[in-house]
């Protein structure tokens, strides 16, 4: 969320290697209760909607919220390094559908206007 509220404030500070991975709160909630209740559910589970670069989460910002002074960041600053949209694979296969990173922004930009941070 600091992250979040620091790019809608106009923060140039860049994190040009730096990769990171969405979740809604309620995805969160629901993963828990789908791995506490499936027998088949083993081992450690990573739960993420996705694992995106930094510029790609600052460059979605910016679309969404074009009001803002959201700066653009450089997309590709370590070529190579991938992309991951299925990440959580092992949460998937028990039937968890991530809500989007699109709407987990919005979600959380929701919440930090309701609280005046915004």
């Amino acid at each position: 969320m600091l992250m979040l509220l620091c790019l809608i404030k106009g923060s140039t500070e860049t994190y040009e290697n730096f990769f990171m991975g969405s979740i809604h709160v309620k995805d969160v909630a629901l993963a828990h209760i789908l791995v506490y209740e499936n027998t088949s559910a083993t081992g450690r589970h990573l739960c993420v909607e996705a694992i995106s670069h930094y510029g790609d989460f600052a460059a979605k910002v910016a679309e969404l919220y074009p009001e803002y002074n959201v700066p653009r960041l450089p997309k590709d600053t370590q070529p190579g390094l991938l992309r991951a949209k299925n990440a959580s694979k092992k949460l998937m296969d028990l039937g968890l559908q991530f809500i989007p990173m699109e709407q987990i922004i919005r979600d959380a930009v929701d919440s930090l206007k309701s609280k005046g941070f915004i």
